[in-house]
């Protein structure tokens, strides 16, 4: 029987974002931060596979927010990021019998239960590996199953997907690839915000979310969280 922690960590949100300085207001960075949070976590509230979630940041403010929507919080004193939030967490994890993690970034703007789901039944959990889910630019990692929970070190920050690849086979682990347009979009650069809004512009219609290098399809759709469109969030101020 598996047992699933989910790991998203969240930066201050007075740190995130600050590629968009320029496209954004403080107040549409604040705003889209929560809005982008609050849509994880619901997506994996939603996975049936899915045992808890635990979000990792250093915000008060952040933590409060978890606490309102029912998550579990690892405080850290600062950002020190997901990498070695995880490694000081996997033993006391490991010890109350869990054994997969799902590691996802917190701003995935299309992520659904769905596409939660679909990732989960493709990484093979009674199998030892590790299951990466790249970026749309195929060099960071957007989210990461590990089987066991403490099988490999994580190697989050730049050129993650490659790094992620690169240690899964220096541990002698099958390392799989899941392809998902739902997930690979995480908003960093201003080119993301205008992928979001073509996304969600009208005469584009509705997107499939992708698939599997396997060529296994992934179901869902965008969910229907109040503020999920592009410009009600990013509309330039």
């Amino acid at each position: 029987m598996s047992y699933i922690r989910a790991f998203v960590p969240l930066k201050h949100p007075a740190c995130a974002r600050h590629r968009l300085l320029e496209e954004l207001t403080a107040k549409q960075r604040h705003s889209m931060y929560f809005t982008l949070a609050r849509r994880i976590i619901t997506a994996l509230r939603d996975v049936p596979l899915m045992r808890d979630t635990v979000i990792v940041t250093s915000s008060a403010e952040v933590e409060i927010f978890a606490g309102h929507l029912g998550v579990r919080v690892m405080h850290q004193m600062r950002d020190k990021g997901i990498n070695c939030a995880y490694r000081a967490t996997i033993a006391s994890s490991s010890a109350v019998g869990i054994t997969n993690a799902l590691i996802v970034a917190g701003d995935l703007p299309l992520v659904t239960s769905e596409s939660l789901t679909a990732l989960l039944q493709g990484a093979h959990l009674q199998e030892r590996g590790v299951t990466i889910v790249p970026d749309r630019r195929h060099t960071g990692t957007n989210a990461l199953v590990c089987t066991p929970a403490d099988a490999i070190r994580l190697r989050f920050g730049p050129n993650s997907f490659a790094a992620h690849l690169r240690t899964a086979q220096e541990h002698g682990l099958e390392a799989r690839i899941f392809e998902s347009g739902e997930l690979a979009l995480d908003i960093d650069e201003p080119e993301d915000l205008d992928a979001w809004r073509r996304y969600d512009s009208p005469d584009q219609g509705h997107r499939t979310g992708g698939e599997r290098l396997e060529s296994t399809s992934i179901a869902g759709g965008r969910g229907s969280l109040p503020g999920n469109r592009a410009d009600d969030l990013v509309r330039p101020g």
